[in-house]
């Protein structure tokens, strides 16, 4: 009957009373003999638990919840990020992420479920479906996050669930006076667990070392090369990145009445990232409007509307050509960044090495020693060239109305008018850099 009895308490002590299911109270003896105490159930255990993605449109209790999902955590989702799917990587059990060509995280829900066709689950943000990928999306705005795992989400979305749903919703206006919230945040970002490549001395010694195993008659060209003046000792990665920065601005309204709640908020985002000079940056502007109106009791209507310009510096880090990445891997650390300026093929307008030890354009007359040393790219004169940019403005919102049937209001009937616009605009300029190797075309 959850009676108790306890000895040698202090008359001043406090007991604090927990059960599964209920609050948590404290509760002060204040030198009584006897106490009544009464428990309070928590409003989760018997309350609706959010769960925004088991329809799509409506938040249902767990015990009523027969599909598979996964709901992100609060403290999940206000890491601070770029974007909202690096918030997801690692959250969510048969979730998978990689990263796309532009280095965008995508995720496959539950393995991959086509051979050719798109394998990525569909984005629903505030019940309707989106395109693209996530960089859209402010992650400040985001409310809850809900994962579908199975074919259940396919009783709303059909045939374009069957990849699994990604459920988003935003933050809206609440009831009360208006609030005025700015967010920022400013962080830094290094390169890590880089591998410790060769110096010019030990990288002289396996040259020599490995040409003498390779049963090559005849002088070692790397024993007299060893002796050469003009050897540098470039350490390529610690030339080509450097500490990256960003930061994040976020201003939000909010407030409302009984019969009107609103919510607008911009956002402002920059990121100069881990690679040398300026071509790697990335900026993005938000604006968000969030307006739900009463009409009735019954009657709802309300508008989502979003607003999205992003610029971003595209480099290539890839491992193929023409990978900076790559480049800085394999160039050998005996050829120094630039060229000494005395030297009649260096120009104020392209001061960078290029091909080894390069003179002229006829080989057969010593132009360049491509036979010995790595013919690679200079890492640095092509993060210093690099143009190319990448410019994406996106619209997309919602219109409801929303009304509820029954003495209960249990039945709505819920009519959504969205639109999802994309423009996209890519301007690259390759400038013709480095040396004449004399195989082009006039």
């Amino acid at each position: 009957n959850g009676d108790f009895v306890l000895a040698n308490v202090d008359r001043n002590a406090s007991l604090i009373i927990s059960s599964i299911g209920y609050e948590v109270q404290e509760v002060a003896i204040s030198g009584r003999q006897s106490i009544s105490i009464s428990m309070k159930v928590l409003a989760s255990s018997l309350g609706d638990v959010l769960v925004v993605g088991s329809t799509g449109y409506q938040s249902i209790s767990k015990e009523r919840a027969t599909g598979s999902f996964n709901i992100i955590g609060r403290e999940q989702l206000e890491k601070p990020t770029i974007n909202i799917a690096q918030r997801l990587i690692g959250t969510t059990a048969g979730m998978q992420a990689k990263l796309d060509v532009d280095g965008n995280p995508t995720f496959e829900i539950r393995g991959q479920t086509t051979l050719y066709g798109m394998a990525q689950p569909l984005v629903v943000v505030d019940g309707f479906a989106i395109q693209g990928d996530f960089n859209t999306i402010n992650p400040t705005d985001v409310e809850s996050v809900t994962v579908l795992k199975d074919a259940a989400a396919a009783s709303i979305w059909g045939a374009r669930a069957a990849n699994g749903v990604i459920v988003i919703t935003t933050k809206s206006g609440k009831k009360g006076r208006t609030n005025i919230d700015i967010n920022y945040f400013n962080g830094i970002q290094r390169v890590g667990d880089l591998p410790k490549m060769l110096n010019t001395k030990q990288y002289m010694d396996k040259m020599e070392e490995s040409w003498n195993n390779s049963g090559y008659s005849g002088t070692n060209p790397y024993t007299a090369d060893k002796s050469r003046t003009d050897l540098a000792n470039t350490d390529w990665q610690k030339e080509l990145f450097e500490t990256g920065h960003s930061q994040n601005l976020q201003v939000t309204a909010s407030g409302g009445s009984d019969k009107v709640q609103f919510l607008l908020s911009g956002g402002y985002y920059k990121q100069d990232g881990i690679i040398i000079f300026d071509h790697d940056q990335y900026k993005r502007y938000t604006l968000r409007s969030n307006i739900n109106a009463n009409l009735t009791d019954r009657l709802t209507i309300g508008t989502n509307l979003q607003f999205s310009y992003a610029v971003q510096d595209k480099l290539s880090s890839k491992g193929d050509a023409p990978g900076i990445i790559r480049h800085a891997l394999i160039r050998p650390p005996v050829i120094p960044v630039y060229k000494d300026p005395g030297d009649p093929t260096w120009s104020a307008g392209d001061p960078f090495t290029d091909l080894p030890f390069y003179k002229n354009n006829n080989q057969a007359a010593g132009g360049w020693q491509s036979d010995k040393y790595e013919w690679s790219s200079n890492p640095v004169a092509l993060a210093y060239f690099t143009n190319d940019k990448r410019y994406q403005f996106k619209y997309f919102g919602n219109l409801y109305a929303e009304y509820a049937f029954l003495k209960n209001k249990e039945l709505k009937l819920r009519s959504n008018l969205g639109i999802d616009l994309n423009f996209t605009h890519n301007k690259t300029f390759n400038t013709n850099f480095g040396d004449d190797d004399g195989g082009g075309n006039a």
